[in-house]
């Protein structure tokens, strides 16, 4: 029986394209959705297209998943264009422009010849190089950045000292040639991951750190602003991001799924440091149970919902990092963890949008290896 909604990559055009064939609802209509999404993120950079056939519509409740969880999805996952495949007099094109109109490099188009054409359409390529940018983005795309970090807080404020202070870190210094950003419930002391990189030809390390509290067993409070300053610091665009036990699964997004690049890493590490690596797995319907979950400790989850309730089933589990599993390999690095009881091990990943990913995989393998 032929699948009602389909999705592939299409190489040659660098496209995710999601076709629609038939009436579908409920898992049957979210899950392959869900699904191209984690296809989205393996395919940085790739352009997002939906073919809507005609007369197809959605129910009430499924029409509320896609403007709660799918289209928020979409916009952190899909780092090229979105498209939507519907005739030019389809009354469905309102509603939705009302859900994606504010999505960055998003369009409609009648068919997929000319979905591909607007991909390749030079004048949107010029007006959109020549709009101004700051740390390499409009101030659109920016906007998009915040309203889709951390589900809407409001940011701004704290975002603009953050931005103030990483130009003096950043530019006030020479131009960094790797970035290894670190976020959780930690302190962290950079002095000999540094000498290691340095000992392996990078010559001008950064290290921006941020104190976060995730939900937690041991009564452990946030102190204001964590979330958005941990969102904040993403702007440097790290090679490497390192988190701990407690916060990584939170950060489901940010964190790159590059099966291929972590066998290499793997490889490349000593035998000694093997044996306390592992590699650490997530699936979309994990990022969504971590949501509820920090949704119902910030108190901005609805506490009648019940775990019958999930809308993602997709449980297709994604490489996402490797677990150092030695605490005292971790002291060595640098990090003094804030909790007692909870797992303070370290998680080692490449950031969803590196920029060099040879540069990621040699900056990992030298600090794993350093801690032996």
């Amino acid at each position: 029986m032929a699948e009602k909604i389909s999705f592939e990559y299409r190489e040659g055009d660098d496209v995710v394209i999601v076709t629609i064939s038939g009436a579908a609802s409920g898992s049957e209509f979210r899950n392959p959705l869900m699904a191209s999404c984690n296809l989205l993120r393996e395919k940085l950079g790739a352009s997002y297209i939906i073919d809507i056939p005609e007369g197809f519509t959605v129910n009430e409740e499924d029409a509320e998943w896609i403007d709660d969880h799918f289209i928020p999805l979409v916009k952190r996952s899909c780092a090229g264009r979105i498209i939507l495949i519907l005739p030019e007099d389809d009354d469905r094109r309102g509603k939705c422009e009302e859900r994606f109109g504010n999505s960055i490099g998003f369009f409609f188009a009648s068919d997929y010849g000319n979905a591909v054409k607007v991909l390749s359409d030079t004048d949107i390529k010029e007006e959109e190089a020549a709009a101004p940018k700051i740390a390499g983005k409009t101030k659109n795309q920016w906007r998009d950045h915040f309203s889709y970090v951390w589900f809407k807080y409001s940011i701004f404020p704290i975002a603009i000292a953050i931005i103030v202070l990483l130009c003096l870190s950043i530019f006030g210094k020479s131009k960094n040639d790797v970035i290894v950003y670190s976020f959780g419930f930690f302190e962290l002391d950079n002095t000999y991951m540094e000498e290691a990189l340095k000992n392996e030809g990078f010559s001008v390390p950064y290290f921006p750190a941020a104190v976060v509290v995730m939900p937690n067993q041991e009564g452990k409070k946030p102190t204001g602003y964590d979330q958005e300053s941990a969102s904040a610091y993403f702007m440097t665009v790290p090679d490497v991001v390192v988190s701990d036990g407690v916060t990584y699964s939170y950060y489901y997004s940010s964190f790159g799924v590059y099966p291929e690049s972590y066998e290499k890493i793997m490889s490349g590490l000593n035998e000694e440091t093997k044996k306390h690596v592992e590699p650490v797995y997530m699936s979309a319907a994990d990022a969504e149970e971590a949501i509820r979950r920090f949704n119902a400790w910030s108190g901005k989850g609805d506490p009648d919902i019940e775990a019958a309730d999930k809308t993602n089933d997709d449980t297709t589990k994604f490489i996402i990092g490797l677990r150092l599993n030695d605490t005292e390999a971790c002291k060595k690095l640098g990090y003094r963890t804030g909790w007692e009881k909870s797992d303070s091990r370290l998680i080692f990943s490449m950031y969803s949008k590196c920029t060099d990913r040879e540069k990621s995989e040699k900056a990992i393998i030298t600090l794993l290896n350093s801690a032996y």
